[in-house]
């Protein structure tokens, strides 16, 4: 059984392999993207309600929350008319994100 397996299986949590964590780092690098994970933490959103609490246009939310949900640190589900996004459940922490290989907490504002 190799290592990657293993610590999936013990920890239950997102386990990656440096090239890809290096990637997930990599999309998270853009300042507007902490700032819609930080208004994801506390859960569920759609993209208006991001928009409000980010100081960004919705066009501007929607652009980065496609390049997260293409990286796998969002995904969307379809709620009526609406589109509500959440941080993929395998990586959220209370404070953050739990990448397997590093962690990203936000302090409270």
């Amino acid at each position: 059984m190799k290592k990657r397996d293993q610590a999936d299986r013990t920890s239950g949590r997102f386990c990656c392999v440096p090239l890809q964590c290096a990637a997930i780092m990599k999309v998270l690098s853009e300042a507007p993207r902490l700032l819609i994970i930080r208004a994801l933490i506390p859960g569920p959103c759609h993209v208006a309600i991001l928009a409000e609490q980010t100081g960004l246009t919705p066009a501007r939310v929607s652009h980065h929350l496609a390049r997260m949900r293409l990286a796998g640190v969002v995904e969307c589900s379809r709620e009526g008319q609406t589109v509500v996004y959440r941080i993929v459940p395998r990586i959220a922490v209370p404070d953050g994100l739990d990448l397997g290989c590093c962690r990203i907490q936000f302090r409270k504002l």
